[in-house]
């Protein structure tokens, strides 16, 4: 993990982004001083996105990581405290559902307050906070879910890892086992995936047609469940939803 603070490179690309997204988020009325602009600049920059706890790099000996897909900054963007945000290195970490920012100006490493994150877009991904509410029909657990394809029916996948330990020659080893959940959201109702039966079944009249579809494209679901769900709903978009 000693790469995420050596990157000078980094930090100074990072310190010209942050001085671009004041620039955004500030007033810049003419009528002001400039010292005084800078100072409110900082000050609102500061009060709406880097407010949250520190975040500490934990197991950083571990082979494996807790991130989503890669142990590094990617650019990304977030809607954050109703204000949006662009181009700012964030990272993902899955075990504990938190964003990840670096600021120099405090303490390195923030988490975002996940209950302010709306959404965020980073590496070709698209989350969106959901929140549990049974009485109003949402029953997934509250996080950040990947819609991986947004039509009128709607994949979405929750990506998990879950940390385990194992003693090795007389050594606690770290591993963090990757676990993703996929759903259908059908009717504003989401529906927890499990296998290709679970999935068709979602369909009704268009179960042969869809399943069809699949064969045609070559497409296994255990094989690439995300590649087949996709799949489905796209083609039964286009059946009913033409």
């Amino acid at each position: 993990m000693s790469k995420l603070f050596l990157s000078f490179f980094l930090v100074s690309q990072l310190a010209l982004t942050v001085l671009g997204q004041t620039a955004k988020v500030a007033d810049t009325s003419p009528q002001k001083p400039i010292t005084e602009t800078l100072y409110q600049n900082a000050t609102e920059l500061s009060q709406h996105l880097y407010n949250g706890q520190r975040y500490h790099i934990y197991d950083s000996r571990s082979k494996d990581h807790q991130f989503f897909q890669v142990e590094d900054w990617r650019p990304g963007s977030f809607d954050y405290d109703g204000q949006h945000f662009e181009n700012i290195p964030i990272m993902y970490d899955i075990v504990k559902d938190l964003v990840v920012i670096y600021y120099q100006g405090r303490s390195g490493l923030i988490q975002l307050q996940s209950e302010r994150v709306s959404r965020f877009s980073y590496i070709d991904h698209h989350f969106v906070r959901i929140e549990q509410n049974k009485a109003l029909g949402t029953t997934v657990p509250t996080g950040f879910y990947d819609f991986l394809y947004d039509g009128k029916t709607k994949v979405v996948a929750r990506w998990t890892k879950q940390r385990q330990e194992q003693i090795e020659s007389n050594r606690v080893n770290v591993y963090f086992l990757p676990k993703t959940f996929f759903y259908i959201q059908k009717e504003g109702e989401f529906h927890l995936v499990t296998s290709k039966k679970s999935a068709l079944a979602l369909f009704g009249e268009h179960k042969k047609e869809l399943k069809k579809h699949l064969r045609d494209k070559r497409i296994k679901f255990r094989k690439n469940r995300e590649e087949a769900l996709i799949t489905i709903a796209k083609h039964y978009d286009q059946l009913v939803h033409p």
